[in-house]
């Protein structure tokens, strides 16, 4: 999945000899260690940007995080450029920085100066107050996304009973104290009239349901769920909210959720074994999912 996106290696100049130039010219490191002690890298007889990397033939993910990406030798099929009569292969590939501007983070702004005019010249200021580089302008004439979010996140409420928020105004207190509608609420509610409802955990109901008039209803656009006809998924996914483990029954509550499939009331996900506990975290600790008694 890594080596879908990033590439530490030099091209294959038979298959893409413009990139070829192009990393060639502008993503090796220069001839450092043994090759150039002078080097304005080295730093106490290494190179400070720790220069060359060692080849490997799959890319690994390290343990702290960061990926080393796959460097392979010339013996490995990998390959090489030739700078000042010097061989180089893939250990002095290295990334360019800023091969676009930012154009993510707000426009650059220009200097100005206000003053008093019997004109005002509206063309003017807005050249004198907003810069768009050439990077920025090509970006937009081509149509490209400036961001995007995929997949699409439903935010999902978690909440002990008779304890949501209640949103209101003057004139619709009455109906939102009868009926404060939540995502959970609305879980309970459509696991105990429908049949695939019952097969999902909490998170996972985005993704087949869309909560559309303060209701889960069956999507309408998917892919087909084999097995379940009418039932169709979607890419969305479902995200419940953080609970700090210092409200303690509403975060063994969470924990539940996304455990147990199906459940249709509060009562339901305190029952083990036919056996109904006292509050969430008895549940949790009598499922064997607590390692003691002190979380």
């Amino acid at each position: 999945m890594i080596d879908k996106f990033v590439c530490a290696e030099i091209p294959n100049p038979d298959v893409d000899p413009l990139l070829y130039e192009i990393v060639k010219a502008n993503m090796i490191h220069g001839q450092c260690g043994l090759l150039n002690k002078n080097s304005p890298c080295m730093k106490g007889g290494v190179c400070s940007k720790r220069y060359p990397v060692t080849l490997i033939q799959e890319t690994q993910r390290g343990e702290d995080g960061y990926p080393k990406y796959r460097r392979r030798s010339t013996n490995d099929g990998g390959f090489k450029v030739s700078i000042e009569s010097i061989d180089l292969d893939n250990s002095s590939i290295k990334s360019i920085k800023y091969v676009c501007k930012y154009v993510t983070k707000g426009s650059d702004h220009a200097a100005f100066g206000l003053g008093k005019s019997d004109h005002t010249d509206e063309i003017k200021i807005y050249e004198s107050g907003r810069y768009i580089s050439s990077s920025e302008a090509a970006w937009k004439i081509l149509g490209f996304y400036i961001h995007d979010r995929y997949p699409a996140i439903i935010h999902l409420d978690v909440h002990l009973e008779n304890g949501q928020r209640v949103y209101f105004t003057a004139n619709n207190v009455a109906e939102r104290i009868e009926n404060p509608p939540t995502t959970l609420q609305a879980f309970f509610q459509i696991c105990q009239t429908d049949n695939f409802a019952r097969t999902l955990l909490y998170p996972q109901v985005a993704s087949y349901y869309v909560w559309k008039n303060k209701n889960f209803v069956r999507r309408k656009q998917g892919q087909n769920v084999e097995g379940w006809p009418g039932v169709k998924k979607d890419t969305a996914l479902g995200r419940v909210y953080t609970i700090h483990p210092n409200n303690v029954e509403c975060y063994h509550l969470r924990l539940l959720l996304h455990y147990v499939k199906g459940p249709t009331s509060y009562s339901f996900l305190k029952i083990v074994n036919n056996i109904e506990y006292p509050t969430f975290q008895a549940t949790y600790k009598a499922l064997g999912l607590l390692e003691d008694d002190n979380q």
